[in-house]
C-alpha cells in the first residue's frame, strides 16, 4: 500500500449492552454492528501498535444505542454492505459456545466456518479441551502470502 492511501480496519462489536432500553433478559439474537477505525497507511506504518490499537478503542466507544439504532435503520433501507476496499475485517468468534453442544456424537473437537465470508479476514476461534487456545484464521490477497510466509519462517 502506499502511505497516503487510506486503510479501514473493519470489526464488529456486541452491542447487545448498549441498547437503552436494555435487551429483555434471555434475549439470545444478534446483536453486533460493523465500526472501523480509518488512517492512512503511512500513519499505520510509522506508528507503534498503540496508535492503531487507540484508533480501534476510540471506535467501539463511538457504538451506542443511537449508534446501534442508526445502523439498524440504515440497513433496513439500503440493505447496503459495507465498502471492502482496502479494507481488513477482523472478527472472533472466541466467545462463541460451539463446544458446549452436543449433537448426538459428543462434544466437537474443531468448529469453524466452512469458508471465509470474504478474501481479507482475520477470525479467531477458541480452541483445545479448555478453549484456552485460539486458532486463527487468516485470508489473504495472493500477492501476500509469500510474504507472509516468509515472516512466518523467521519466526520459527
Amino acid at each position: 500500500m502506499k502511505p497516503d492511501q487510506r486503510t479501514k480496519l473493519l470489526f464488529a462489536v456486541d452491542g447487545r449492552s448498549r441498547f437503552d432500553p436494555p435487551l429483555p433478559e434471555g434475549y439470545s439474537g444478534n446483536g453486533i454492528v460493523l465500526t472501523n477505525a480509518i488512517c492512512f497507511a503511512g500513519e499505520q506504518v510509522s506508528n507503534p501498535l498503540s496508535f492503531t490499537v487507540k484508533l480501534v478503542h476510540e471506535a467501539v466507544q463511538l457504538v451506542t444505542d443511537g449508534y446501534m439504532r442508526s445502523a439498524i435503520d440504515y440497513f433496513e433501507v439500503t440493505r447496503a454492505r459495507p465498502s471492502l476496499a482496502a479494507t481488513l475485517l477482523i472478527t472472533t468468534w472466541s466467545k462463541l459456545q460451539f463446544h458446549a453442544h452436543d449433537f448426538g456424537w459428543g462434544e466437537p473437537v474443531m468448529s469453524g466456518p466452512v469458508a471465509l465470508p470474504e478474501k481479507e479476514v482475520i477470525l479467531f476461534l477458541s480452541h483445545g479441551k479448555e478453549r484456552r487456545s485460539v486458532n486463527v484464521l487468516l485470508g489473504l490477497p495472493v500477492s501476500a502470502m509469500d510474504t507472509f510466509e516468509e515472516l512466518m519462517n523467521r519466526i520459527h
